[in-house]
């Protein structure tokens, strides 16, 4: 008995309409553009006294902006905690990744998208020639004229130009890139579930943010002297002592390295921004020389000291936030909110 044969679905038909829509409305928008001169504007705006004003007041309040972030973390920072995992693993292993994946996509766009236009036909015929074209029968013009008032077949043949368009587009198109790019931004995504939901990776992560941190003081607290041909391996040494270290607390203590996670980062920014408005406001000479100093160390020191304890004690006594304060923080609070749904 001859085996049957699976009766496969035509799905072809389902995506005429989609790639027809495609080419038409990237042809529309860039049509758009072209009018109304989007891109000319936005130059100009960018040059314009007001803009320049406005760019530059951003860039001042900008330490403010950073100081009130410090700030934040320094004694609500254990309200926003799986923010701030999410985006310390984002920025410390997953960033990089995605930028090049995205940015790579975008240039190979470009390079398409210019070598199509390259390639595509230039129109050689005028309207005298058509015009010259036309049939001198009169039957075959009211049936020429018939066909072209049909508006069924005009739109049938543009959406087969169109789809033939976004198909040649697409090819073009490296895959590969777009697969890589998609499975970065996928794990990116269970970087940020898993740093919520296993304590093992809270401990890797945590471990390695204090061990950064850490290693921003070896060379203002140690002097190698006699070893300089050898400070690539003195720095290994010194990461495996914090790795070991750090981690030990990670695994034992979470809390306690939780909290001093918090702190240190707090600390840098309240102390760094902190600073740097001093010295816009003529308060302090020079906010680097400052921080290099020993009341530049003892006042990170001290913040980061204050924050771990405030920290630790949010953390131990599972605190939240006053209403209030829920009003004042709404938009973080709102991203916590959704970041904890993953």
């Amino acid at each position: 008995m001859a085996e049957s044969s699976i009766n496969k679905v035509n799905v072809g038909p389902a995506l005429n309409v989609p790639l027809a829509l495609a080419s038409r409305g990237t042809r529309l928008a860039g049509e758009q553009f072209e009018k109304y001169g989007v891109v000319s504007k936005v130059s100009a705006m960018k040059e314009h006294p007001v803009a320049v004003k406005v760019m530059t007041s951003i860039d001042t309040f900008y330490e403010f902006i950073m100081l009130g972030m410090g700030l934040v973390l320094l004694f609500h920072g254990a309200q926003f905690k799986n923010l701030f995992l999410c985006y310390q693993i984002v920025t410390t292993f997953c960033l990089d990744r995605v930028k090049e994946s995205v940015l790579g996509i975008h240039t190979h766009v470009m390079s398409v998208q210019e070598k199509l236009n390259a390639d595509a036909p230039a129109e050689t015929s005028s309207p005298d020639a058509k015009a010259e074209a036309k049939p001198d029968n009169k039957h075959a013009q009211k049936r020429n004229s018939k066909k072209d008032d049909a508006k069924d077949v005009d739109l049938k043949a543009q959406q087969e130009q169109d789809m033939a368009t976004t198909k040649k587009y697409l090819k073009a198109i490296d895959t590969d890139k777009v697969a890589r790019a998609a499975f970065d931004l996928f794990t990116t995504f269970m970087a940020c579930h898993m740093v919520m939901r296993s304590s093992a990776m809270q401990a890797i992560m945590i471990t390695h943010a204090l061990v950064k941190a850490a290693k921003k003081y070896t060379e203002t607290f140690f002097e190698f002297t006699g070893h300089e041909d050898m400070l690539q391996w003195m720095d290994l040494l010194m990461s495996f002592v914090f790795y070991v270290g750090f981690g030990f607390l990670s695994v034992t203590m979470s809390s306690v390295a939780m909290a001093l996670n918090f702190g240190v980062v707090a600390a840098h920014l309240v102390s760094n921004h902190a600073l740097r408005v001093a010295e816009v406001k003529g308060k302090l000479e020079s906010a680097e020389v400052f921080s290099a100093s020993m009341k530049g160390l003892l006042l990170s020191g001290g913040l980061t000291a204050f924050g771990t304890m405030w920290q630790f004690w949010a953390l131990m006594a599972g605190s939240g936030l006053a209403w209030y304060f829920q009003v004042l923080y709404l938009p973080v609070v709102t991203a916590e909110f959704f970041i904890g749904l993953l």
